[in-house]
């Protein structure tokens, strides 16, 4: 029994060692403006078919993970999958649930609910990349996980639900 206390009470002092200093509500708060605001930009990208602003917001070792569709791996390869989208058609956002966003260290985490309004830009071509958006009209709820760089927070994992179309 005391062994067992006594490993317990040494895991809590290694643990409480080597744990990472909390940042202040200010520190959090200045956070989430920032992460907020790439919110916005990002956003912005997209209505301007702007894959190089978009690719910015993006973590090297990004992974989008569309419904359906399999899995893209790397900001290289995100930026691949964009441009046949982009060239097929134009995006324009309705934000139904502005992002919420939760810091934590090094990471945040982030819900939201838009609605994307797509216009071909050539309705008998369509779009044909697995896990692009499709419908003229869809609503979706994103969850997507940054990281925390260098160079600033950057969209690490992102994934959606269609909620319709």
């Amino acid at each position: 029994m005391l062994r067992t206390l006594f490993a317990l009470l040494s895991l809590l002092l290694v643990t409480l060692a080597v744990a990472p200093v909390r940042a202040n509500h200010h520190e959090v708060q200045a956070d989430i403006e920032i992460i907020d605001q790439h919110y916005g930009d990002w956003r912005a990208a997209v209505e301007r078919s702007d894959i190089p602003s978009y690719l910015t917001f993006l973590h090297d070792d990004i992974r989008l993970m569309p419904p359906g569709a399999p899995v893209i791996e790397g900001a290289a390869n995100y930026g691949e999958f964009l441009r046949p989208v982009f060239e097929a058609a134009t995006y324009k956002f309705e934000v139904d649930a502005m992002p919420a966003i939760t810091v934590v260290g090094d990471f945040a985490f982030v819900e939201y609910t838009y609605t994307v309004l797509l216009t071909l830009k050539n309705a008998e071509a369509g779009i044909t990349q697995p896990g692009a958006l499709t419908s003229n009209r869809s609503t979706s709820r994103y969850f997507d996980v940054l990281r925390r760089t260098p160079a600033g927070w950057r969209l690490w994992r992102h994934t959606w639900h269609v909620m319709d179309q």
